[in-house]
């Protein structure tokens, strides 16, 4: 067991020196922040994703707190994700193991074109302002 230890310790430091995270500090980020309504209120909590929209860039997320976000994403063109979940009143499901008690049910309230098929964009520039605001409705 230890020269099993002693080999994923010595396979990570070559990876180290060879490049795998040694120095490499991958593609330039930039700050991202905005607001997101929700019927005409900052919307509670939720989370948010920038998504490449050319699929080559990975994707950047961050929370929604208090109708507001920040986090860093790669300059370009990208699909914006939002969702938002709130308790199900009077509705619960069963735990993970069969001796667990239920749990409140849960539900994705934001309609889909804000989310699983989303509708909204952003373009991130490499320079000037990346503030953002999304209007969201129910309808």
């Amino acid at each position: 067991m230890k020269s099993l230890s002693f080999l994923l310790i010595l396979a990570c430091t070559a990876g180290a020196f060879a490049g795998c995270g040694g120095g490499s500090e991958g593609p330039a980020t930039y700050p991202v922040s905005g607001k997101v309504t929700f019927d005409g209120a900052p919307l509670t909590e939720g989370q948010i994703i920038f998504r490449d929209a050319a699929g080559k860039a990975a994707s950047a997320a961050g929370k929604i707190e208090n109708g507001e976000f920040s986090f860093q994403s790669t300059a370009g063109k990208k699909e914006v994700v939002i969702t938002a979940t709130r308790e199900i009143p009077g509705k619960t499901v069963v735990g993970g193991a069969p001796d667990e008690p239920p749990v409140p049910a849960i539900e994705q309230y934001l309609p889909q074109n804000y989310n699983e098929k989303t509708t909204l964009e952003a373009d991130v520039s490499g320079s000037g302002s990346n503030e953002f605001s999304f209007d969201l409705t129910g309808k």
